[in-house]
């Protein structure tokens, strides 16, 4: 091969400028002309030409690594932005449990187990059956009546307070309808439910007035009382339009087109300045007596937050609030308080508002792992006489998350551990707190060893800034908090009880899309605290508001109010089942 080619075939490898190959073809031609060569001439043009090859050689190694390092840069921010795509679309459209990836091929193995169990029990029946003497005797088996399943086949059972009214749906004379005179033989009956709409009408109430002859004066009658009296509320009305909103999420302007489809010209401007009014004035003492309550008597509580966009007046945009929920709700431990949740309007979510609302509280608070909670039960601060508790399904779903995205084995791992943790929860819902702490020495302690055994020894397989060693720090970072349940029976495995005291607010926050002021933020949280606090006490929120606006209205004393709370109420608004 001549020197001519082999630069050739190094610039075709090193990918070497145009103007270096003109220049060596410039050279070849040179040295084919020469008659005469100059060899140091020669030399010194070769050696220029190679330096300059080297140089461009380096210039583009150097490129090269710079951009393999921004490919490996891109593919990094491209997973990442990929991650957060699958998260958001589980947010939006997934669903909202995390599920264990063990449990669908283990139920279907367990389900097909069950199902072979079925059948040879049902063949061995069967054949036991036709040898046996009561076959022989000639004795009919018993009918048995299958419950209703989910699909809606089998008899259905009407709650016993439902009424049935009877319609007779045969001739008026009760004849055949040929006209033969044959009576009734038999009926058939067929039960359906039905319903009445809703009906408004205008209460025009007549209060006379007397001469009375022996005082020779004349006696007017006493007008039934209301809450608000020079307006056209009724206690009744708003009662109905509050539990509406604040217990079905439906907003003021659907209100008024229901009121629009039945003729009445009712403005959802009015609706909901009444709907203020009631709960920043009327509603508000009660409002406190649940507070009151919730924080001096209570040894578990939940805490949790969420979003609401308000309206920023005169910039046509808005912001983000937020609504603090403080749950206590004792039925798992099987506590003999009454279930309770106080909502909390915030314009932001800095550490002093959480403070704020749980200062004075003594008792321990299950939370998530935001560091707003993060000084919870730290001395000289307001929250001292908190003992933190943090959530297990927090800690989950960031296994979960791996485990969707990446389909990690250790993530698959850590799941079906903790789901063994659920499974033993499971067994003692609802059961006292000495049994459970008994249950879950016995049982969970030797779980939670082989967790941490496993997250320590597979901490160091993964990248500190990786999604699984992340999860895996997070876990071992928050370890005390987490297995606080074990010594103390009143603690439960994670805050789900409050997050779903968030429903009724996401469902109601995606209809009105936004909060109009402060005013109404505090409203939302005052009716929402004691529709939710009905629902978990089985109180029919419309008629228990009518009671209490009545009663209200007829001037009960402040020192009384104690019968208007929720779990007070008389039995005929509890909701019969």
């Amino acid at each position: 091969m001549s020197f001519a080619s082999c630069l050739g075939w190094r610039a075709r490898f090193f990918a070497v400028p145009q103007d270096v190959f003109d220049t060596i073809e410039q050279l070849e031609n040179d040295i084919l002309a020469a008659r005469d060569l100059d060899g140091a001439a020669l030399v010194q043009r070769l050696r220029a030409l190679w330096s300059e090859v080297i140089s461009e050689n380096e210039i583009l190694r150097d490129e090269a690594l710079k951009a393999n390092m921004l490919n490996k840069l891109m593919k990094t921010e491209i997973t990442r932005l990929k991650r957060q795509i699958a998260k958001l679309n589980k947010t939006q459209f997934g669903a909202k449990a995390d599920h264990n990836p063990n449990k669908a091929t283990d139920d279907r193995s367990q389900s097909a187990d069950d199902q072979k169990t079925d059948d040879a029990a049902n063949k061995s029946g069967s054949e036991n059956g036709r040898g046996s003497g009561g076959a022989a005797a000639g004795q009919p088996e018993a009918k048995e009546t299958k419950p209703r399943n989910t699909s809606g086949r089998g008899a259905r059972v009407w709650p016993e307070h439902i009424k049935k009214r009877p319609i007779f749906m045969g001739t008026k004379d009760k004849k055949c309808p040929c006209g033969c005179g044959g009576g009734i033989m038999d009926i058939e009956e067929n039960e359906t439910l039905e319903v009445i709409p809703a009906q408004y009408y205008v209460a025009v109430r007549q209060y006379p007035k007397y001469r009375c002859r022996l005082q020779d004066k004349i006696l007017g009658t006493t007008f039934e009382p209301r809450v608000f009296p020079k307006t056209t509320m009724s206690n009744a009305l708003m009662a109905n339009s509050i539990t509406m909103r604040f217990g079905w999420q439906l907003p003021w302007n659907r209100q008024e087109n229901i009121f629009l489809s039945k003729g009445i010209e009712l403005p959802r401007s009015t609706l909901m300045r009444w709907s203020n009014r009631l709960a920043n004035e009327a509603l508000l003492p009660i409002y406190q007596l649940m507070e009151r309550e919730l924080k001096t008597n209570s040894e578990r509580l939940f805490m949790d937050e969420t979003t609401l966009p308000m309206l920023q007046p005169g910039k046509g945009q808005t912001k983000t609030s937020y609504l603090y929920a403080l749950l206590r709700d004792d039925r798992s431990f099987a506590g003999n308080k009454p279930p309770v949740v106080i909502y909390y309007p915030r314009d932001t979510r800095a550490m002093h508002h959480i403070h704020d609302i749980l200062s004075g509280v003594s008792a321990f608070l299950q939370s998530d792992s935001y560091a707003g909670y993060g000084r919870l039960g730290r001395p000289g601060t307001p929250v001292e006489q908190i003992t933190p508790v943090k959530c297990w399904a927090h800690a989950r779903r960031n296994f979960t998350d791996e485990y969707e995205f990446n389909k990690t084995p250790d993530a698959k791992t850590v799941i079906r551990i903790m789901a063994e943790l659920y499974e033993e929860e499971a067994k003692i819902r609802g059961k006292p707190p000495l049994i459970r702490v008994a249950h879950r020495r016995q049982f969970s302690v030797p779980i939670l060893e082989r967790l941490k055994a496993f997250l320590v020894t597979h901490a160091d397989r993964h990248l500190s800034k990786n999604k699984m060693g992340q999860a895996i720090r997070y876990v071992l970072r928050q370890w005390g908090d987490l297995t606080r349940f074990v010594d103390d029976g009143r603690i439960d495995l994670d805050t789900n009880a409050v997050e779903r005291m968030f429903k009724p607010t996401i469902l109601l926050r995606k209809n009105v899309n936004f909060l109009g002021s402060d005013e109404g933020a505090e409203a939302w949280g005052i009716h929402s605290s004691i529709i939710e606090t009905c629902k978990l006490n089985a109180v029919n929120a419309e008629p228990y508001l009518k009671w209490v606006f009545d009663q209200i209205a007829m001037k009960l004393p402040r020192s009384e109010y104690e019968k208007l709370l929720p779990w007070n109420a008389p039995p005929e608004f509890r909701i019969k089942r």
